[in-house]
């Protein structure tokens, strides 16, 4: 619906979920990226964004909306309030809609030091009349995990016309996922303290989180001991997204073989270990650098780490670190 010419175009963040640049593709709208900082830890700059929307412009876009994903997708970043603040003010000023893009926010490994707070109650708090959309899954918590797919998107500050349009458009589907449905019903009213199942929930969630973040700083630590390699210890999400420094002659192997450089690592560490990560240049990263996204939910994380490591080591005898 914000794609109303070939020439509308919407704010993405760098590294990012290429379902983004996907559906951009399929409606005929234009990505506009702005990229995170990784040297601190893969945060949001407002003067980036800012200076993607100059640019922009000038190129002939009209930007329509700014996608935030908090935690971030590969990056695991979270937001703290001041910057939320800040976006929603960006959102203002430019005449953006904020696309909240908040499926990751049950998965904090340090919920105490790095909590997470929704955009709806930044723009409440404002009280900001900038047109919100929240989007939640079952499909990335605790409960329905990637096998089983749910979702909603909630529109705060939208007229009654434009919601009625939302809903018709829905509608044509004719299909609603019941399954998704139940699990999304699940997911927003789970069990409150004094209900039988209580107890067991609670046990449950919290035993998954600690594995999850035992599993994210172990994985984090190995490896950023590794050389050539630099790793954020994210404190949200499902993931890491170290970054590699690979040598000239790994480089012209991969340029021999048509690939990308962190794409022909991506390959190399499957066809020898059999562990599949997503090289970096499928979401996007600054020129001259290279990463890879691996997930953090595998048990057994000391075997999977140890092949990581021992990979990593073969392939640096084999085509050095520089």
């Amino acid at each position: 619906m914000l794609i109303s010419s070939p020439n509308s175009g919407i704010l993405i963040p760098i590294p990012q979920y290429p379902l983004y640049t996907a559906s951009l593709a399929q409606h005929q709208g234009l990505p506009i990226p702005y990229y995170l900082d990784e040297t601190k830890g893969w945060s949001t700059s407002v003067e980036s964004i800012e200076e993607a929307l100059e640019q922009a412009r000038k190129d002939g876009t009209v930007p329509k909306a700014l996608v935030i994903i908090n935690p971030g997708n590969p990056t695991g970043a979270l937001l703290d309030e001041a910057t939320q603040e800040k976006l929603v003010q960006l959102c203002e000023k430019h005449s953006l809609v904020l696309l909240a893009d908040e499926v990751y926010q049950t998965n904090l490994h340090r919920p105490d030091a790095h909590p997470f707070t929704s955009f709806k109650k930044t723009v409440s708090k404002l009280q900001s009349s900038v047109p919100l959309v929240s989007f939640h899954s079952i499909s990335k918590g605790i409960s329905g995990e990637c096998g089983r797919r749910g979702g909603y998107f909630e529109c705060t500050n939208f007229p009654d016309d434009v919601i009625a349009l939302l809903y018709k458009m829905v509608s044509v589907a004719l299909c609603p996922p019941l399954s998704g449905q139940i699990g999304v019903d699940s997911m927003i009213r789970p069990p409150k303290l004094g209900q039988e199942s209580y107890a067991l929930w609670k046990q449950e969630t919290d035993t998954i989180h600690a594995a999850l973040a035992s599993r994210t700083q172990l994985m984090s630590a190995r490896l950023n001991s590794l050389p050539g390699v630099s790793c954020v210890d994210s404190p949200g999400a499902l993931y890491l997204y170290p970054q590699i420094k690979l040598s000239a002659k790994a480089r012209e192997a991969a340029h021999a073989a048509g690939k990308e450089p962190d794409a022909f690592y991506a390959l190399a560490l499957l066809d020898q270990t059999g562990i599949c990560v997503v090289p970096g240049s499928g979401f996007g990263q600054k020129e001259g650098e290279w990463h890879y996204r691996l997930t953090c939910l595998c048990p057994g994380v000391e075997d999977y780490v140890g092949k990581l490591e021992r990979f990593h080591t073969q392939w640096i005898e084999k085509y050095g670190a520089e």
